[in-house]
């Protein structure tokens, strides 16, 4: 798993800050030199081993970790072909959304049409994407930022305007819960970026609300926001405007 090769590289890079060699492992393994050059080759090294050379550095398991994960951090947004291929199957990119949303597997399985070998196939299919990283288990580690978006108008954010928002608006929003606001005045740029800065702000703050949900996913139902600002003028005043 690519996991493990990143504490496998980072173990590597500490041994080399700490002036550590592989015959100072070996001692510490009670290995032969040769089975600990393979081992660091392979990357097939177990967590036992794996914890006693973090013994040996003076370092935590936790903190090869935190060290491997701040030199490759997660991606904030995917290519244009990952794109391309969530949107070319519903169920893939369905499934892709509540990974996303860290529904489990279970839940997946026993709220939806799916089987378990359904989920599986498609996490197999997101891990190659490198949406996510597979785990024994069928466990999913992210690959992707808490502060991720799709690209500005690219395949998932196309599929959204085309499919998602004309039903989402064609709606009165006079529910108990509902609420809809909408603003249209003229501004400047340095106004229009104080505004883009002040959203960017609330989608943090709403994500990191959604975040903190504790309650049981049977008391959960679908829901969704909408942040959006652009430059626009309704099509149908423009037979007011001077020439």
């Amino acid at each position: 798993m690519a996991e493990r090769h990143l504490i496998v590289a980072e173990i590597k890079r500490a041994l080399r800050e700490c002036q550590l060699t592989y015959v100072q492992v070996a001692s510490k393994l009670q290995l032969s030199l040769a089975s600990v050059k393979r081992l660091f080759a392979t990357g097939d090294l177990s967590l036992e081993r794996v914890e006693s050379i973090c013994e040996l550095l003076g370092l935590t398991l936790k903190d090869i970790l935190d060290r491997a994960h701040l030199r490759n951090p997660p991606t904030k947004q995917l290519s244009l072909p990952q794109e391309q291929e969530l949107v070319t199957d519903t169920k893939l990119l369905f499934i892709a959304w509540l990974v996303l949303n860290r529904t489990p597997i279970e839940q997946i399985v026993r709220q939806y049409r799916f089987t378990e070998a359904d989920v599986q196939r498609h996490l197999i299919r997101l891990d190659r994407l490198k949406v996510i990283e597979l785990q024994p288990g069928n466990r999913v580690r992210l690959l992707i930022s808490r502060h991720f978006s799709w690209r500005a108008g690219g395949p998932v954010q196309q599929f959204i305007h085309e499919r998602l928002l004309g039903e989402f608006f064609a709606s009165s929003f006079s529910g108990p819960l509902d609420e809809i606001f909408f603003h249209g005045c003229a501004m400047s740029d340095d106004t229009q970026e104080q505004l883009r800065s002040v959203l960017h702000k609330a989608a943090r703050e709403c994500m990191q609300i959604v975040e903190r949900e504790r309650r049981p996913r049977e008391m959960r139902h679908g829901a969704a926001f909408v942040l959006a600002l652009r430059r626009w003028k309704y099509s149908g005043f423009s037979q007011f405007d001077r020439e």
